[in-house]
């Protein structure tokens, strides 16, 4: 219980409050029932809402991310990566949410951010994590543990549970778990290059930013986080 509550307040610290994109006003924070997330294929309402073009428009920066990420792992992972703009971050927050929702724990999604953060530190000899600070400053102004709350089944709720406690913090501290992975060769070998593992996470995420656009997922609407009738 007290490193929970020592995560939360080293994301609370970390992140500071504000909204972001997309997030809903906190009065319907509460409305959300496991009942919303089923199959996960909600489609867009309508097709030249606002909403829907903004999703559109960080599922295509996020996919050339993703892209550029994937080539410079495979060539040894030292190269310098742009960050995520911060609403594209924002997306993958709530697309990362809506993957737990469905599946339970997706780590291959914060490991392909760790791998951008470290193949940055390792171009430019300095460690900023700023696609990572980027992403949980989302994740936390929307609210998203709390909402998990309403979304999860028992079960997933518990896998969650230890997820986010064994596992979550070297995330979190993007910064520490850089530079550990940096002093270590071997795991650097393990990581990048034509076989790395890096390769294995990017290539789920890919496949689930793939699934969210040909189904033309809106994961705002399908975690609650936006009303299917805006």
């Amino acid at each position: 219980m007290l490193r929970i509550a020592a995560m939360i307040l080293a994301l609370a610290v970390w992140f500071p409050g504000g909204r972001a994109w997309g997030e809903e006003s906190p009065s319907g924070a509460g409305k959300t029932t496991s009942s919303t997330v089923i199959t996960g294929e909600v489609a867009y309402s309508d097709p030249n809402a606002k909403g829907r073009n903004q999703q559109l428009e960080a599922q295509d920066a996020l996919e050339s991310w993703i892209q550029s990420v994937q080539a410079a792992a495979k060539s040894g992972g030292d190269k310098r990566l742009d960050a995520l703009d911060p609403d594209v971050a924002s997306y993958l927050s709530v697309l990362y949410f809506y993957c737990t929702a469905k599946d339970g724990p997706c780590p291959f999604v914060l490991e392909s951010l760790l791998d951008a953060e470290v193949m940055t530190a390792r171009a430019t000899k300095e460690i900023s994590c700023l696609s990572m600070k980027r992403f949980f400053k989302s994740y936390l102004s929307h609210g998203l543990d709390d909402r998990g709350k309403f979304l999860y089944p028992l079960t997933r709720g518990l896998d969650m549970a230890n997820f986010n406690q064994q596992d979550r913090p070297r995330y979190v501290e993007c910064k520490e778990t850089v530079a550990a992975i940096l002093e270590d060769k071997e795991v650097l070998a393990q990581r990048f290059g034509e076989k790395g593992s890096s390769l294995e996470s990017l290539s789920k995420l890919d496949e689930l930013l793939k699934g969210v656009k040909t189904n033309k997922t809106d994961v705002f609407v399908a975690t609650g986080l936006l009303d299917g009738a805006e």
